[in-house]
């Protein structure tokens, strides 16, 4: 059952809200303390899946995972170059393949991980005129799914994996004015660099909108016919050390004492890639995710 609307009066949604930022705060700083998470033995042969910026971190393992248990894995890669790297990496585990898309016609998609993320030192607005990482970690997975739902590439028992953040509980209140960071656009230009503060904040908000639309999406679906079987989730996989920390177009080119400290706290908490796949691969596959009572849900590593 998805997250109701109506679940909570408003002072009681964010008490509980607030819990959970807790937390999970404090669960990270226990990860490096903990035994590593295992997957369990699932067979995905026959079964065909999608991961977005699969080419490294998170995605790229997932994939590997994925490919492993038998599926046909695409690699969804802004990058062809890149693509064909993770591809030839994988490719020891099991068939997986890139290709443009459209390329050929598409079997039915069961399993859809949206985790390509990123993000900008800088201002840059992507050629639909947003905001360059609003676009990336959030609409861009939007059309996507729709698109896979829309034209029936989906299977009408598929599951929808959106790879969000804790960073989102930090927050303010997101309306029409702020959501796609307009509002920060206003009073920047284009190619300036961006204070740490602001950076954080575009970065938040793309992550809270991934969430809030993966349980708005589950709530469309389940009350469709076809497509009440869909699972949708949303996660948080862990305090990663992934490349974004050192890309010189994200954090790798940011100053200032927070960058720093955000980078010294990775380096003392954060878990590999492999482990960050964990829980997306996870709520993919397993049994427990699939049940009606527990689709539509925010799940914390």
């Amino acid at each position: 059952m998805p997250y109701s609307e109506t679940a909570h009066y408003h002072v009681v949604a964010e008490f509980l809200s607030t819990l959970s930022n807790i937390r999970g705060g404090l669960g990270t700083l226990f990860v490096p303390f903990l035994p590593a998470m295992r997957l369990p033995d699932v067979d995905l042969r026959g079964k065909q899946a999608i991961v977005t910026g699969a080419n490294s971190g998170i995605g790229f393992e997932s994939a590997k995972e994925l490919a492993k248990m038998g599926a046909r894995v695409i690699l969804a890669c802004r990058n062809a170059e890149r693509g064909e790297q993770a591809r030839r990496e994988i490719a020891q585990a099991a068939r997986v393949e890139w290709q443009k898309w459209g390329a050929r016609d598409l079997k039915r998609v069961d399993i859809l991980i949206n985790n390509a993320g990123s993000v900008s030192n800088v201002l840059t607005k992507t050629r639909d005129g947003l905001e360059y990482a609003y676009q990336s970690n959030h609409i861009a997975h939007v059309l996507l799914t729709l698109l896979l739902i829309n034209r029936e590439y989906l299977a009408p028992d598929a599951r929808i994996i959106n790879v969000s953040s804790i960073a989102f509980f930090s927050c303010p209140p997101m309306d029409e004015h702020n959501t796609d960071s307009s509002d920060i656009m206003v009073n920047h230009r284009e190619g300036d660099n961006l204070p740490w503060d602001t950076i954080v904040k575009i970065y938040d908000r793309s992550k809270a909108s991934q969430a809030v639309w993966s349980m708005t999406l589950q709530r469309k679906l389940a009350g469709s016919e076809k497509w009440k079987d869909t699972v949708v989730q949303v996660c948080h996989p862990g305090i990663v050390q992934s490349s974004m920390i050192n890309q010189p177009t994200g954090l790798g080119g940011a100053t200032g004492s927070g960058v720093d400290a955000f980078k010294r706290f990775v380096g003392m908490v954060g878990m590999s890639n492999e482990q960050g796949a964990v829980v997306p691969v996870w709520l993919a596959t397993a049994e427990e995710p699939g049940q009606p009572d527990l689709r539509g849900l925010y799940w914390d590593r």
